[in-house]
């Protein structure tokens, strides 16, 4: 490994945005995932219109209802601790999701996964207003669904003009 690549106090603050990039990467992956597989869920569990609308909406209800408290939490807690405790806590529900053998266990696996992605820095948070929590504002804007440009990328450097 290159001495550049390496983590020092010079380049942590981008090592960690990367890694809070990533963790975003796989919480849209997962939403792409699930909505592709709604019919398979309808199919496999017998579920109705009504669950398979909750299946979708208890999760961006919890994200929506911690949006605050997470940002705080970090605050409080530490934002790493909280952000890897999110993250495992992410993982073990999308397994507890991976068995459900019901419509009301995936409801709750992604109620819990709502509430695990709110371990990202949020508006509360006072990292959102540093250099690094601007970047990672910019990141997650490019990546939010309603984007569509096709030059939406987590910005290092300002583009430069040709």
């Amino acid at each position: 490994m290159t001495e550049r690549m390496r983590l020092n106090e010079d380049n942590r603050r981008w090592w960690t945005l990367a890694a809070m990039c990533f963790a975003l990467f796989m919480v849209m992956l997962d939403n792409t995932v699930v909505n592709v597989a709604l019919p398979a869920i309808q199919s496999d569990l017998h579920a109705s219109i009504a669950g398979l609308e909750w299946t979708v909406n208890a999760y961006t209800l919890a994200v929506g209802v911690l949006l605050v408290t997470g940002g705080r939490l970090g605050d409080i807690f530490g934002r790493r601790k909280v952000f890897l405790f999110g993250v495992v806590l992410f993982a073990a529900s999308s397994a507890f999701i991976g068995f459900s053998q019901s419509q009301a266990w995936l409801i709750s696996g992604r109620t819990i996964q709502g509430a695990a992605r709110r371990s990202e820095p949020g508006p509360a948070s006072a990292h959102w207003r540093s250099r690094s929590g601007r970047s990672w504002a910019a990141c997650s804007s490019s990546t939010s669904p309603g984007n569509r440009s096709s030059s939406s990328t987590c910005p290092s450097r300002p583009a430069r003009s040709p």
